[in-house]
């Protein structure tokens, strides 16, 4: 890990230069019963994996609807797209239900999250901002699409791919809506799915959009409101 440090460090300034290709994430943003929850797996997490990230403004915990790539110079287009295609949502009154544990592996890690039940209306919903979006995506970039991760660990150039293929392969039947809580040991992520969950219900304060950063986390807040 010091490598990485070291190496971020060390990079000249005009490595992360402006791109003209961003990722971004148009997601829910949970009410506090699922940022409690959220919270509490992390620091679970952090306890088996320090190194781990922390939910914070920087890797904000969120309900993705869309992850893609866009021009920078048509942020402002797009966000007012999603604040139209919002309020054409009651998003106070939409309910959503936390139902167990996933994670995605990397090498030794797991990159763990809370399941959520995609519901007619979740359903809806990202269909509304995919087409909302659709005119706006680009072809895949690579890091320096991406918030540079403080840490300096490497990007998973997966990471690039997922972003670019989300469409086809995380909406319609395939929809796999989720809160992302950390990284922590593989064996250990894998042995908390075994556990008993408790299912909870939780709700919306909003819908953002944010630039994304390492691990697919919504680093950096884009929408104005």
């Amino acid at each position: 890990m010091l490598k990485y440090i070291l190496a971020f460090a060390i990079m000249p300034l005009s490595v992360f230069a402006q791109s003209g290709v961003i990722a971004i994430d148009v997601l829910i943003e949970p009410d506090e019963t699922m940022m409690e929850q959220a919270e509490e797996w992390n620091a679970r997490l952090r306890d088996e994996f320090p190194q781990g990230f922390e939910l914070d403004e920087a890797h904000a915990p969120h309900v993705t609807l869309l992850q893609t790539f866009v021009l920078r110079n048509d942020l402002d287009a797009i966000l007012a797209t999603v604040a139209e295609v919002s309020r054409q949502f009651d998003l106070e009154a939409l309910q959503m239900t936390a139902t167990g544990l996933y994670h995605v592996p990397s090498g030794d890690i797991g990159l763990q999250g809370i399941v959520i039940e995609p519901s007619q209306d979740l359903r809806a919903l990202q269909d509304a901002i995919i087409e909302a979006v659709e005119p706006y995506r680009k072809p895949a970039a690579g890091e320096e699409a991406f918030v540079p991760d403080p840490s300096g660990a490497p990007f998973d150039p997966l990471l690039f791919t997922y972003v670019d293929t989300f469409v086809a392969g995380q909406s319609g039947e395939k929809f796999n809506p989720h809160v992302t809580t950390g990284v922590g040991p593989l064996a250990w992520v894998e042995a908390r799915e075994t556990e008993p969950f408790e299912p909870f219900t939780f709700g919306a304060e909003g819908i953002a959009v944010y630039q994304l950063g390492n691990f697919g986390t919504a680093a950096e807040r884009l929408s104005r409101e």
